[in-house]
C-alpha cells in the first residue's frame, strides 16, 4: 500500500488528489469484487435450476442426460435478442460456451465471474511484485502491469477456445457413425425422432458428446419444439458444417414431403465421397510437407554418413601431404 501510494504521488502532486485515486481504486476493486462474486454464486448454484431438475427428474430413464430446454444458452438468445436491442446471438463468447457444451444460461455469468476474479489476482499480484522490487522503473512497472493484468483477461478465452475446438474435434470424429447409424434406422421403419433417440442410445458408450446432443434434441422435440428448431439449434451448438449440411438436407425433405430415408442415404453417399476427396487431398499434401523434413533432418544426416568417412580421409591425405 506504501509503495502505491508513493507511486501515485510520483504521478500526482496534490496529496489531496493521491488520497481520493486510492479511495477510487479501492472502490473499483470492492464493486468488481463483489459483481463477480455475486455471479459466481448465482451461476454456481440457481434455486430455480434445481426446482426444475427435481420436476423433471421421473423422466431420468427415458434420456441419457436431461437438459431443460428454457434453460439452455443458445434457447435463450433468441429470447434476450427479442428484449434487448442488442444481438446477442453473434457474441463471440456464448458461442464458444455452446461449442464447448456449456449450455445453461448461467454459463456465461460464471465465465465472467472467473474473468474478473482473474483480473482482480492479477492486480494484485503486480501491486504485491512492483512492492517487492521497487528499483524497477516506471515504463518497467507499466510493461509488467500490462502483461499480468492482459494475461488474466485473455487466459479464459483461450482455455475455452481450447475447450470448444476439443469437444468440437470429437463431435466430428463420431459423426461418421452417427449419420450411417441414422440411415440405417430410418430404412428398418423408424421415425425421424425415434431414429434419433435410438442413435443416441447406441452411441452412449463410444461418442458420450454426440450421442448427448441427440439426446438433447429428442428432449426439446418431446417438450414441445419443432423438429427443424431443434435440428436447427443443435446445428447452433455443434457449430460443425456437416451437421448444417445434414439438417439442411433433413428440413428440406420435411418441407418438400420427401422420404426422410432416401434423402439420407444420397446424403450419406455424398458424405462418404466427400470424405474420400478430403482423405485424397491429405495424401496428395503429404510429399509437399514432406520437403522441408527431409531437407532439415534426413538429408544432412546422410550426406554425413555418406560423404563424412571420405572428407575425413582426404582431410587426413592432405595434413600428411603439407
Amino acid at each position: 500500500m506504501d509503495y502505491l501510494i508513493a507511486l501515485l504521488g510520483s504521478l500526482l502532486d496534490d496529496p489531496s488528489h493521491v488520497k481520493w485515486a486510492v479511495y477510487a481504486m479501492a472502490a473499483v476493486a470492492g464493486i468488481t469484487l463483489a459483481i463477480s462474486l455475486s455471479f459466481l454464486i448465482t451461476g454456481i448454484y440457481s434455486p430455480l435450476r434445481k426446482r426444475l431438475k427435481s420436476i423433471n427428474k421421473t423422466d431420468a430413464e427415458h434420456h441419457i442426460s436431461h437438459t431443460d430446454v428454457n434453460t439452455t444458452i443458445e434457447h435463450g438468445i433468441g429470447r434476450a435478442a427479442r428484449k434487448t436491442p442488442l444481438n446477442l446471438s453473434n457474441d463471440e463468447t456464448r458461442r464458444l460456451l455452446i461449442h464447448a457444451g456449456l449450455h445453461s444460461e448461467n454459463a456465461l455469468a460464471v465465465f465472467s465471474s472467473v474473468r474478473l476474479i482473474l483480473l482482480l489476482i492479477s492486480a494484485s499480484l503486480s501491486v504485491l511484485i512492483l512492492s517487492m522490487f521497487p528499483e524497477i522503473s516506471g515504463m518497467m512497472s507499466v510493461y509488467v502491469v500490462a502483461l499480468l493484468v492482459g494475461g488474466a483477461y485473455l487466459l479464459p478465452s483461450m482455455v475455452l477456445q481450447n475447450l470448444a475446438s476439443r469437444r468440437m474435434k470429437e463431435l466430428r470424429a463420431g459423426f461418421p457413425d452417427a449419420l450411417d447409424l441414422l440411415v440405417v434406422c430410418c430404412e428398418a421403419g423408424l421415425g425421424l425422432l425415434a431414429a434419433l433417440q435410438r442413435v443416441a442410445n447406441e452411441l452412449a458408450i463410444s461418442h458420450v458428446s454426440l450421442a448427448s446432443e441427440l439426446d438433447l434434441v429428442c428432449s426439446k422435440v418431446r417438450a414441445g419444439l419443432t423438429i427443424k428448431v431443434a435440428l436447427q439449434e443443435f446445428t447452433d451448438r455443434t457449430g460443425l458444417d456437416d451437421i448444417k449440411g445434414l439438417n439442411s438436407a433433413i428440413s428440406q425433405s420435411i418441407r418438400l414431403g420427401t422420404g426422410i430415408a432416401a434423402t439420407l442415404r444420397v446424403f450419406s453417399d455424398e458424405y462418404r465421397d466427400k470424405r474420400l476427396q478430403e482423405a485424397e487431398e491429405q495424401a496428395a499434401k503429404l510429399a509437399v510437407k514432406m520437403i522441408f523434413p527431409m531437407m532439415l533432418g534426413i538429408w544432412p544426416s546422410f550426406f554425413i554418413v555418406a560423404v563424412g568417412p571420405a572428407v575425413l580421409k582426404v582431410m587426413k591425405v592432405w595434413g600428411q601431404a603439407f
